[in-house]
């Protein structure tokens, strides 16, 4: 890993903290953070001249799901990755009103899974 490397995570790093998520770590060159202290991990990796933040949740949305998700977000899509639903949203360092919007599509993603979840139990499945 360069110098220049290092230091743009360690910038990412603190746009992410100053936009106010919590539990910011880096690993190997991965940077790693919670939408707030309780809730869930996302990443965010260099992909070239942008990073790419991704949020995975334990649930495989329909075609029909992501569909109507891309039409909502089409900046931040959703994808199945190794059986799971994730969502993707490519952003500059730097760009806080970019990761406002991150976050406010990520807890939108976290409650529609949560939903697609609960409707695909059989009955007495439990919670």
């Amino acid at each position: 890993m360069t110098t220049q490397s290092v230091a743009d995570i360690a910038v990412m790093a603190d746009s992410l903290r100053q936009a106010g998520f919590s539990g910011v770590e880096v690993a190997d060159g991965v940077i790693y953070a919670r939408l707030w202290s309780s809730s869930v991990e996302f990443t965010a990796q260099r992909e070239g001249a942008r990073w790419v933040l991704a949020l995975q949740w334990p649930v495989r949305a329909t075609d029909a799901q992501m569909a109507g998700w891309k039409a909502r977000y089409p900046d931040a899509p959703l994808d199945i990755h190794k059986g799971e639903t994730r969502m993707q949203m490519a952003v500059a360092q730097g760009d806080t009103p970019a990761l406002h919007r991150w976050a406010v599509g990520a807890e939108d993603m976290v409650a529609r899974c949560i939903e697609w979840r609960r409707a695909q139990r059989a009955p007495g499945e439990g919670m």
